[in-house]
């Protein structure tokens, strides 16, 4: 155990004048004793005092000839402020470099790390350039996906949806909203629990349909929109929907819960923006729900 404040440095007469010390927890260098002790003062100064204890110290010495040794080791260090404002607790390891001056051991450098809490097993550090900034943009790209993508269910959301609706060739392209029947009654009957796995399984159904160049969206709660490029005829339209419908009965028979789905449609004009193709599309949605649900209709 050691009490730390200021005025008591006196082991630092241990100490070279040229010694150099190189502390890893702030990236720490001081180039001779002057430097060590000045910042020592400082951080004493505006840390008080300060409590530390020691424990599991270990040692070795390595004499690299007879005037000079290496001795490397490590200890547990834990301590608190006297107003208990910061708190140590490290694993701490230390190389410490001696040499015989003028008859008496001084330390000539001083190194001293603690482990990097993020450091994997297998895992060096520092991390290179490289690295972190592979790890940034990994970051950015997960924060960007995150903006773009439904949370249940993976799909994109609205927002994502506008921005590819403004570069959309509308030539034969068609929007399509589908909406889950009875949507409310499942929840209220068997839990939400159990509704946010049938939007899940709706949403793998509409992409599992769908050619791979539609986008399918949620738009929110239980309603997904299909931005279909280049589908053509209302025939086609009418095809697609047909499909959907026959793989919804298809689950109906795996799923006790399952309620059906409607669907509206419409095709996107030149002078179409989304607001008015999608007002289309839901009127249809509702007109399909009005005419006895489990579905569809164009306008």
């Amino acid at each position: 155990m050691a009490k730390c404040n200021e005025g008591n440095l006196s082991g630092l007469n241990h100490f070279a004048p040229a010694c150099s010390v190189i502390g890893t927890g702030k990236h720490e260098i001081y180039r001779d004793l002057d430097q060590f002790t000045q910042a020592m003062n400082k951080d004493i100064q505006t840390r008080g005092d300060f409590l530390f204890h020691f424990r599991d110290f270990w040692c070795t010495e390595q004499p690299l000839s007879e005037d000079c040794s290496l001795v490397y080791g490590g200890l547990y260090i834990w301590g608190d402020s006297t107003d208990n404002s910061i708190r140590i607790n490290m694993d701490s390891r230390f190389t410490i470099l001696y040499k015989k001056i003028d008859g008496e051991w001084k330390v000539l450098h001083l190194h001293q790390s603690i482990p990097n809490p993020e450091q994997m097993d297998g895992e060096y550090y520092p991390r290179t350039l490289t690295q972190q900034i592979e790890r940034s943009q990994e970051t950015i790209e997960h924060l960007t996906q995150l903006a773009q993508r439904d949370s249940l269910t993976g799909l994109i959301n609205f927002n994502t949806l506008q921005s590819f609706y403004t570069d959309l060739d509308k030539h034969d392209a068609w929007l399509i909203v589908v909406d889950m029947d009875d949507f409310k009654t499942l929840n209220d009957t068997h839990g939400h629990l159990a509704g946010n796995h049938m939007l899940r399984r709706l949403s793998d159904l509409l992409m599992a349909t769908v050619r791979s160049h539609d986008l399918v969206c949620r738009m929110g709660g239980d309603e997904f929109v299909l931005l279909c490029c280049g589908l053509g005829s209302e025939r086609n339209a009418q095809e697609l929907m047909q499909r959907l419908l026959a793989r919804t009965a298809e689950v109906s028979g795996e799923e006790p819960a399952w309620t059906g789905i409607s669907i509206g449609g419409t095709p996107i004009y030149s002078d179409d923006c989304l607001e008015s193709a999608f007002k289309r599309a839901d009127k249809a949605l509702y007109q399909a729900k009005a005419q006895g649900k489990n579905q569809g209709s164009i306008l």
